[in-house]
């Protein structure tokens, strides 16, 4: 099912509506895979804003005081809105809220319950008649609570423009099976690269692009041969396939090339590198794999309207080691 709707550079609009107590774990793993999304495409295909039921400062289940960054009446019309709640729950379902739910469901294509959301949701009537899931403590008390809604043991479910999110964990899966439908397995690789220490070993990270064994791994052995590139023949036998049955692999599950895709993967590793600091541009093009600087410069430039320098320059000062 198609969530998001075609727009071009057009940036979606998300809102963040936060509930006293809720998740910050929830809140951290929906929006960050944004904000990386946004810095490896080089533009705002995301931008969101954060409100709260009466627009006042919140508090996470652990302490941590959030100020809204628009009032709840001024918060734009757009794609998706998540509430977010996680303790207190059945305090917040309250007539009132009930009805900001379903003035926010008019001016939001798809809202979407996170944790304990969901109930919330389901109290203002916009869960109705849908499949839906919740944190699995309170799975039999929500079925009994709305006996309208198919009530799933599942991380998240998607029914018509209505999603619900177990919780923190799974809101992270969440946000990254969106992102993947809206801009691709590519670039749903890079972000998880970015979050998973450059790993390809987490099994989420893995199960996001693949659905083939043999991409799966041809992938390892990628990020195990940055510094020293494969070339595509090898690859493909140690894939165990022919060239052209892993090129058309590859071809399904990310629209480019095994040689597109691995060029990416040592791009990214170089650009990581430069963001962080302490090596000469010419060491990084060499753990890039590049025995030339100019022309991993120029495929960098290529790849990312960006000059290795413009990143390094960015990139923080590491202050030298001190004699004991």
């Amino acid at each position: 099912m198609q969530i998001w709707s075609k727009s071009g550079t057009k940036p979606h609009r998300i809102g963040f509506l936060l509930f006293d107590r809720f998740s910050n774990l929830a809140l951290a793993n929906l929006l960050e895979p944004l904000r990386a999304a946004n810095m490896l495409l080089g533009r705002k295909g995301y931008e969101w804003q954060i409100c709260t039921p009466d627009d006042g400062v919140v508090h996470s289940s652990s302490g941590l005081p959030v100020m809204p960054t628009v009032g709840l009446s001024d918060l734009e019309k757009g794609d998706l809105l998540y509430a977010v709640a996680s303790y207190d729950h059945p305090s917040h379902a309250t007539l009132t809220n009930a009805r900001r739910l379903r003035a926010l469901a008019g001016r939001f294509r798809i809202m979407a319950g996170v944790d304990t959301g969901g109930w919330l949701l389901a109290s203002a009537g916009l869960l109705d008649g849908c499949r839906a899931t919740i944190h699995h403590d309170l799975l039999d008390a929500f079925a009994e609570r709305f006996p309208s809604i198919e009530v799933e043991r599942a991380r998240w479910v998607r029914d018509g423009n209505r999603i619900t999110c177990s919780g923190g964990m799974a809101a992270y899966e969440l946000t990254c099976d969106l992102i993947k439908e809206d801009h691709g397995a590519a670039l749903l690789l890079e972000i998880t690269q970015l979050f998973m220490s450059d790993s390809m070993a987490t099994p989420h990270a893995l199960t996001q692009v693949r659905g083939d064994r043999r991409v799966e791994h041809c992938l390892r052995e990628m990020d195990a041969h940055i510094e020293t590139p494969l070339p595509i023949p090898e690859l493909a036998r140690r894939s165990g396939c022919r060239q052209r049955d892993l090129e058309q692999r590859f071809e399904r599950q990310f629209g480019a090339s095994p040689l597109q895709v691995y060029r990416r993967l040592r791009l990214n590793a170089a650009r990581r590198m430069l963001a962080a600091g302490g090596l000469s541009i010419a060491e990084v093009a060499l753990r890039a794999g590049y025995g030339d600087a100019s022309a991993f410069s120029r495929a960098f430039r290529l790849e990312f309207g960006l000059t290795p320098r413009d990143i390094a320059r960015n990139a923080p000062v590491r202050a030298a080691a001190q004699p004991r």
